[in-house]
C-alpha cells in the first residue's frame, strides 16, 4: 500500500504527522511519503519536498514564493507518476491541490492522468465557514474528512461527499510538561502574572504582527507591576530574526520614553523656574518648605530617576521554541495571532486577545477580501457564534487597543474565569477527541479499495 499526504504549511504538516501515524497502527506494512516538514518526518513519512513554510497570506505574499512553489509542483508531479500511490491525502492549502490564478492544482491533474488512484481530501479549504455558496471540490475527490460538523453538512448540500470526523487537535493539544517544571526551567516567577505572545507560524506574520505584540507588552509592563511576557515560537520561525525584532522593539520603546522623560523634565524645570521668582516661606527649626526649590529639584530629580528605572521596553521576556503548548498553559493570558493558535489555546482554555495585520502592501486586498469575511475571524467566536475574545483586525490592531484589553482581563479575575467557561463551552462543539484516527480508517478503506480495484483489472 502506497500512500501520499501532501500538506502546504506548517499546521498541515501537525496533522498530517498525527494521521501518519494513525494510517501505520493499522497498516504498519504501508508505504508513506509526501510532501511536509519536521512532524511528517517524526511519524516516518519519506518527506520527498519540504512545504513546511509555504504558507502565507494574500496575493502578493503568494506571488513572493510561487517560483519555489511551482518547482516544487513539477517535482512532485514527476514523482507522481512514478510511484503512481493508491491514495493521495490533501490536507488544507487550498491554492495548490485546487489551483489559482490560472495554474492548474494538484487534485484536478491526479484526476486527469492518475485516475485510478483514491483522493481523500482531509482538512478541506475553508471548512471553518459555517455556510458556503460553492465549492470547487465536486468531482475531484473520493472522500472529504472534516473536522467541523457544519461543513459536512454544507458540502453535502453542494452534492460532494464528506464526513465529520471531529477534530484531531483535541488529541494534540496537551502541555509537553507540567507548568510548575516549565517556569522553573525558564525560570519564570510563578506568583507573578505571565502573558503569552504568540505570533504565528509565517515569516510575514512574524514581521507584522510581533512589533505590535512587543509594544503591547510595553505599555502592559508599564501599567502592570511584575508582568511577565513568554514568546512561543512555532518550528517555522527563524530565533535570530525574531531576536532581532526584540532588540528593535525595545530600542524605538526606550528612545521613545527618554525623549518624552526628557520634554517632560523641561517642563517641571520651566515650572520650577517660575515658582522659584515666587516669595519663600520661612522655615520652622529643621522642617523641609513646602515649595522651596532646593527641595523640589530634590523631588523632581527622584520622580524623573523612579520613571525611568521602569522604561517600557525593559520589559522581561522568554523567548521559547518548539514548545507551543508548553507556553499556553503556563500563561495567564494570551495576545494571539488570528489561525490555529487561537483554537488551540481555546482547548486548553485560555483566555486571549486575538489579532491580525497584513503587510501595508496587501491592504488594498483586505478592503476588498474583509466583506466576504464572517462576523469573526479567531475560531473560538467563530465556533460559539459570538465574540468570546476581543478581536482586532489590521488598522483596529493597535498596541494600546490590545494592551488595554489585556489589562483589563488581568485586573479583573472574574472575566478570565467567565471567558474560560465560554471557551470550554466552545470547544465542546468540536465533539469527542479521536478524529485522526477515524481520518486514519477512511484513508485505508480508500487504498486498499484502490489496490481491489486495480487487482481485478490486473486479473
Amino acid at each position: 500500500m502506497q500512500i501520499a499526504i501532501i500538506s502546504g504549511e506548517a499546521s498541515g504538516d501537525r496533522v498530517g504527522g498525527q494521521l501518519a501515524k494513525e494510517i501505520r497502527r493499522l497498516r504498519p506494512d504501508a508505504t508513506i511519503w509526501g510532501t511536509g516538514g519536521d512532524f511528517l518526518r517524526a511519524a516516518d513519512v519519506d518527506v520527498f519536498i519540504d512545504s513546511s513554510r509555504w504558507g502565507v497570506v494574500g496575493i502578493l505574499s503568494g506571488l513572493q514564493i510561487l517560483p519555489r512553489v511551482i518547482v516544487a509542483q513539477r517535482k512532485l508531479l514527476a514523482e507522481m507518476r512514478r510511484r503512481k500511490p493508491d491514495l493521495v491525502i490533501a490536507i488544507d492549502a487550498g491554492a495548490f491541490h485546487l489551483g489559482f490564478a490560472g495554474i492548474k492544482g494538484l487534485l484536478p491533474w491526479l484526476r486527469r492522468e492518475l485516475p485510478r488512484t483514491k483522493i481523500l481530501y482531509y482538512f478541506p479549504p475553508g471548512s471553518w465557514r459555517r455556510t458556503l455558496k460553492s465549492t470547487r471540490l465536486t468531482g475531484l475527490t473520493d472522500a472529504i474528512a472534516t473536522p467541523f460538523p457544519w461543513n459536512e453538512t454544507e458540502l453535502r448540500r453542494l452534492g460532494v461527499e464528506a464526513t465529520w470526523v471531529g477534530h484531531p487537535l483535541l488529541d494534540l493539544v496537551k502541555p509537553e510538561i507540567p507548568v510548575p517544571e516549565f517556569v522553573a526551567k525558564y525560570g519564570i516567577d510563578p506568583e507573578r502574572p505571565l502573558v503569552g505572545l504568540l505570533p504565528g507560524s509565517r515569516r510575514q506574520e512574524i514581521s507584522q504582527i510581533l512589533p505590535v505584540q512587543l509594544e503591547a507588552a510595553a505599555i502592559i509592563h508599564q501599567r502592570v507591576p511584575g508582568v511577565q511576557f513568554v514568546l512561543g515560537l512555532a518550528p517555522t520561525v527563524d530565533r535570530e530574526a525574531v531576536e532581532r525584532i526584540v532588540t528593535a522593539v525595545r530600542e524605538i520603546c526606550n528612545v521613545r520614553w527618554d525623549a518624552m522623560q526628557t520634554m517632560a523634565k523641561l517642563d517641571r524645570d520651566k515650572d520650577l523656574g517660575r515658582q522659584q521668582m515666587l516669595p519663600i516661606a520661612v522655615p520652622v527649626g529643621n522642617a523641609p518648605v513646602p515649595g522651596r526649590g532646593d527641595d523640589m529639584q530634590t523631588r523632581t530629580r527622584r520622580q524623573l530617576a523612579e520613571s525611568l528605572s521602569h522604561r517600557p521596553g525593559d520589559f522581561q521576556l522568554t523567548i521559547v521554541e518548539n514548545a507551543t503548548y508548553d507556553v499556553m498553559a503556563a500563561s495567564d493570558v494570551l495576545i494571539s495571532t488570528s489561525g490555529t493558535a487561537t483554537l488551540e489555546a481555546a482547548i486548553l482554555g485560555k483566555p486571549m486577545v486575538i489579532l491580525y495585520k497584513m503587510a501595508s502592501a496587501n491592504k488594498l486586498e483586505y478592503h476588498f477580501v474583509k466583506k466576504a469575511l464572517p462576523k469573526w475571524v479567531g475560531m473560538p467566536n467563530l465556533l460559539a457564534e459570538r465574540q468570546i475574545c476581543a478581536e482586532f483586525l489590521q488598522d483596529a490592531a493597535t498596541p494600546k487597543a490590545i494592551s488595554d484589553e489585556i489589562i483589563t482581563l488581568l485586573l479583573e479575575p472574574e472575566r478570565l474565569l467567565r471567558m474560560r467557561q465560554d471557551l470550554h463551552d466552545a470547544v465542546k462543539l468540536l465533539g469527542e477527541p479521536g478524529g485522526a484516527a477515524r481520518a486514519a480508517k477512511m484513508a485505508v478503506e480508500l487504498a486498499e479499495s484502490t489496490k481491489l480495484t486495480t487487482g481485478n483489472k490486473a486479473s
